[in-house]
């Protein structure tokens, strides 16, 4: 197998870590603890207005 391959695929492995470390990061958040705290109210509107 080509040595390169090895280069490339680590890289990828990177940058997929990468994106998820910044994604969790992104959803813990505090900024956007009200907008979670109106979507987990979300389901128990629907029964109040029934």
């Amino acid at each position: 197998m080509n040595p390169l391959w090895g280069h490339l695929s680590g890289i990828i492995t990177l940058l997929v870590m990468l994106s998820f470390i910044g994604v969790w990061i992104w959803v813990w958040d505090r900024r956007h603890l009200p907008k979670y705290d109106e979507l987990a109210r979300l389901p128990l509107q629907d029964q109040e207005e029934a």
